[in-house]
């Protein structure tokens, strides 16, 4: 199997996850089969760029990641998961988070950076 297949496989898995999504409902929502995308997954098959296109927007993430090209995976796959956790929370809870983070953010910031920092 080719690498770069399996390495794309393997992020739209991850991001599939990430979007609490079965294989059956992310392929309804594509208009693909089941077995399509599971072999997507595992990099046993290649996608056309309409393919493609649905499932960037489907899962809103951008080309340059799912193709490996984005300097900023650490940071996504963080996105991601915060996105995933945050899904379950009530809209009250999720604003709550927000300025607990942005009081953090800003806690941080105000911290006088260590030696050779």
């Amino acid at each position: 199997m080719d690498q770069q297949l399996q390495e794309i496989g393997a992020r739209l898995k991850q991001a599939r996850l990430a979007k609490n999504l079965t294989q059956p409902q992310l392929a309804e929502a594509a208009d693909i089969s089941v077995s399509f995308l599971s072999n997507l997954e595992t990099g046993r098959q290649a996608m056309n760029i309409k393919t493609m296109a649905s499932l960037l927007d489907i899962l809103n993430v951008s080309a340059d990641w799912l193709l490996g090209n984005s300097t900023d995976s650490a940071n996504h796959a963080a996105a991601l998961e915060i996105e995933k956790e945050l899904s379950s929370c009530t809209p009250k809870e999720r604003e709550t988070i927000l300025r607990l983070v942005l009081l953090m953010k800003e806690a941080i910031g105000s911290l006088k950076p260590e030696p050779g920092e």
